[in-house]
Formats: C-alpha cells, sequence, structure tokens
C-alpha cells in the first residue's frame, strides 16, 4: 500500500454498485451503496476528442475519511478522471500550475486552482474549460495532454521539473518507472471512487 502513496498513480478502484444503494442514515462516512470493483478500460482519444466539458472536479475520490485529489473532467459522456494523488499539483495550464497549496511559500505564481485566496479568485480554471470541446488528447506511459477549442490546456510532464515538491518530505513529484498513465486515465460513470 506505501508504494502507490509514494509514486502517486493509483490503478485500483471501487465505485458504489448503484442497484445496492445504502440508506444515508446507515452510510456514516461510507459509501453511498455495496462498494463493487471498478476495473476501467484505457481511454480511447476517439472517443473524448469532441466531447465538452461540463464540470470540473479537483477532488474525485475517496477512501471514507479524506479523498486522494484525483482531478475530474464531467463530459458527455460519464467523468475523465486523471487518478493521479493530488492529480492538480502534477498538472499545467497554459504553462501555470492547475494546483499549488504550498506557492506563497516558494515565491511561485498563484495556481489556477487557489484554494486559500477569497472566494471569487480560488477557480480560474474553469471560466477557461467549462463549456469548451476537447479537440486533442494524447496520453503517454508518463506524459499527458488534452487541448481544448479556446487554445487551453491540460499538461502533464513527463519531468517534474514544474511540480511542487511533496510539502511533508520535500520530494519531488516524480513518476517511478512502473507508473503508467494510461492506467490511470480512465471514464468512470462517478466520482464516488474509493481507493
Amino acid at each position: 500500500m506505501v508504494a502507490w502513496i509514494m509514486t502517486g498513480v493509483i490503478y485500483e478502484y471501487q465505485i458504489p454498485n448503484p442497484a445496492k444503494p445504502i440508506p444515508e442514515s446507515e452510510r456514516a462516512l461510507g459509501p453511498s451503496g455495496e462498494l463493487i470493483n471498478f476495473s476501467p478500460e484505457q481511454v480511447i482519444p476517439a472517443v473524448i476528442i469532441g466531447q465538452t466539458v461540463l464540470e470540473i472536479c479537483p477532488y474525485v475520490g475517496t477512501y471514507g475519511m479524506g479523498g486522494p485529489g484525483f482531478f475530474g473532467l464531467r463530459v458527455e459522456i460519464g467523468w475523465l478522471v486523471i487518478a493521479i494523488w493530488g492529480a492538480s499539483e502534477w498538472m499545467t495550464a497554459k504553462g501555470r500550475n492547475i494546483g499549488d497549496s504550498f506557492h506563497h511559500n516558494y515565491g511561485r505564481g498563484k495556481p489556477w486552482l487557489a484554494d486559500w485566496q477569497p472566494e471569487e479568485e480560488r477557480d480560474e480554471l474553469s471560466k477557461n474549460l467549462l463549456g469548451q470541446k476537447i479537440t486533442n488528447f494524447e496520453v503517454a506511459q508518463k506524459s499527458l495532454c488534452i487541448l481544448f477549442e479556446n487554445g487551453f490546456d491540460i499538461t502533464i510532464q513527463e519531468h517534474g521539473k514544474t511540480r511542487p515538491i511533496l510539502e511533508g518530505n520535500k520530494l519531488p513529484r516524480n513518476f517511478q518507472e512502473k507508473d503508467d498513465l494510461r492506467k490511470a486515465v480512465f471514464l468512470s460513470p462517478t466520482t464516488e471512487i474509493w481507493v
């Protein structure tokens, strides 16, 4: 279990079975339905290209007491999920970090999603992505590039030069040799993905 936390890329998931819901009064911090294994297929670019972004969620996924912070774009056919622990801090858009919780401690520029800003300044990403069609989608073992009709992009580069360090141990966010984004970028029917 420690290995996937160290690398950040996660491959095993469960989702609630919609046919077997758990009443809200019985859930506490648990799932909304009986959990079933979820083994998503590798995303085919042709299926994603032409889809319109309807919603953004930088905190997809849960383990009951918190979440792994996967990144999700809701499109017409479901949620396009990037299953990396703290995914927004691995990604850039127009060369600027999407997430960077400690940017102010290191003199880095403000990210697109900035939790500690006044409410009107927290999310500069949505206005650039909502309603936009995906025009190109490329995912490789250690990189990702999604292009939108307005010229905006979401990118994960293979190298970690643009990524914030891990605050706890001050190590860089780097892919391990065995990591493979092609297995960790997928379509999901829900953002309630249990890890």
